[in-house]
């Protein structure tokens, strides 16, 4: 059985049950998806004839069970975060959306594949979705829009890959390769296709961006991975998308802003990693996929916890948190360390497996610039937000959050078991990388970036720290939109529903025809 039917049927019976019991049902959701999860054996599969097709509903090797187990996690401890927040819409939904998020990963063919894809899609703009709120309004729809765009592109991309094979085997593809490109893209957030990520990511209920956070790009990596391994030339958008999401986050107050960018530059690490085409790369590829997903859904989960004691996430207006959240400053200080490959946390593994994988200087030199930028950020949001003294404290509400640490003490945990024994990982994908992860030499290339960022921080202090100032967002799709709105306008005055005006045009039209048929 694919594990994601564990959610989809969970689902149905969430629609008979009350609040209560629905936090209670989709906690458990999760519990029996990870032992479902872990029970598969590599190679297992389930076959069922369709029409005149086959369809690969279960498929298991070891890259969709590790990524599997860590969507299932994160699933887990995000449904404790958000236990005292969530209405019986969100409990739905989120089920729909992991359900399908844990499917996609155990299907073997495209018809499958495309229909767990749509079901994210759905599901997690119903997520975003929400009436009272104006702005979040206009996001979900740009979100939906660029969504399908992205759905139609793999249509139109997998009806030429079966026209050019003959079958709906999922595997590398041979045909309709910018389809592909455009879809994954979107999906995954590569840069000038991200717009849709940072408006929609910042906008919700902060529970529900710690949920987002985790899924739907990460999707988009094992889709790259699935249908577009080993195509050079996305090394380089690797490095760009990379580059440009560091940047774009510096420039941000708003902390879930500069973590959706965060999430984009991360990405970049993933794309430049499976582009290379070995095991070596796209082990470290995946590695750092589930190193994101805990750690940045750890940082999402933090600022959640701030919003909700404090009503704030602006850097301007934070300071001081250390003192009067001691357990949160440390779950960040975790997360921080992690996304910054710090030596003896996560994120060092998967960066240096990936950079072990690279042969190319400029790919190299690219990364580790991001690295560098990846720690100024964090710097930043560490000491602005919690160590840096106001003249005037933040108020900080007595609200419980024993349930939302209790969620981030599982991921902080599992976060320092992977940062000190990286076997765990490295063996599981069968990954011969021949990285000695604590010698002097790469414990120094873990800490140079941050040493080099430190020294900015320091110098350029008086321009890192945040400013009263908007901050405007790169985007040309509403000025395409709007280059399309005077055509549109045009044709809505000739085509206005008049009969006699349409009579007018076939008559004018035919008399035209007969006009240049005779000369």
């Amino acid at each position: 059985m694919n594990p994601g039917i564990i959610y989809l049927l969970g689902t149905g019976v969430l629609f008979f049950t009350r609040d209560k019991l629905r936090e209670f049902i989709a906690i458990a959701l999760s519990i029996l998806a990870i032992i479902v999860i872990y029970n598969l054996t590599v190679d297992q599969s389930l076959i069922v004839s369709f029409l005149d097709f086959n369809l690969v509903l279960l498929k298991v090797d070891n890259i969709s069970k590790i990524i599997g187990l860590s969507f299932a996690f994160f699933g887990l401890c995000s449904m404790i975060y958000a236990s005292n927040l969530s209405d019986g819409k969100y409990y739905i939904l989120s089920q729909l959306y992991i359900g399908s998020s844990i499917a996609i990963l155990f299907v073997g063919d495209f018809f499958s594949f495309y229909i767990c894809w749509e079901l994210m899609t759905i599901s997690s703009y119903f997520l975003i979705f929400n009436n009272e709120k104006p702005i979040t309004k206009q996001t979900s729809y740009y979100y939906f829009i660029m969504q399908m765009v992205g759905a139609i592109s793999l249509l139109w991309g997998i009806l030429l890959q079966y026209t050019g094979t003959g079958n709906l085997e999922l595997t590398n593809i041979k045909y309709g390769l910018p389809f592909f490109l455009l879809a994954i893209g979107i999906k995954l957030a590569f840069i000038s296709l991200h717009t849709w990520l940072p408006q929609n990511y910042s906008n919700v209920p902060f529970h529900i961006s710690v949920l987002l956070s985790a899924y739907t790009t990460k999707v988009g990596v094992y889709g790259l991975y699935r249908l577009l391994s080993g195509l050079n030339f996305l090394g380089y958008a690797g490095i760009i998308t990379a580059l440009s999401g560091v940047f774009l986050a510096l420039r941000q107050t708003k902390v879930r802003k500069l973590l959706s960018y965060h999430i984009i530059s991360q990405i970049g690490y993933m794309i430049t990693a499976i582009s290379v085409g070995t095991t070596l790369g796209a082990g470290g590829g995946i590695i750092h996929l589930i190193n994101n997903i805990l750690y940045k859904g750890l940082l999402f989960m933090v600022i959640g916890i701030i919003i909700y004691r404090t009503g704030k996430e602006d850097l301007i207006e934070l300071g001081g948190l250390a003192k009067k959240l001691p357990l949160l400053t440390f779950y960040a200080i975790i997360a921080a360390l992690s996304i910054t490959g710090f030596p003896f946390f996560s994120g060092h593994i998967s960066k240096l497996i990936i950079k072990k994988a690279l042969h190319n200087q400029i790919l190299s030199w690219g990364l580790y610039l991001a690295g560098i930028g990846t720690s100024l950020s964090f710097l930043k949001v560490i000491y602005f937000a919690f160590f840096r003294e106001l003249d005037e404290e933040v108020e900080i509400n007595d609200k419980s959050d024993k349930a939302m640490l209790f969620g981030m003490g599982l991921i902080t945990t599992v976060l320092l078991v992977i940062g000190l024994n990286p076997k765990l990982l490295t063996d599981f994908l069968a990954l011969d990388n021949k990285v000695h992860f604590f010698s002097l030499k790469y414990i120094w290339k873990g800490i140079e970036p941050i040493i080099l960022a430190t020294i900015i921080f320091k110098v350029a202090h008086d321009i890192i720290k945040p400013h009263h100032h908007k901050v405007r967002a790169i985007d040309i799709y509403p000025l395409l939109a709007k280059g399309i709105e005077y055509p549109s306008k045009a044709l809505s005055y000739v085509h206005n529903g008049d009969l006699g005006r349409y009579l007018l045009w076939v008559v004018s039209t035919l008399l035209l025809l007969w006009i240049t048929l005779l000369f």
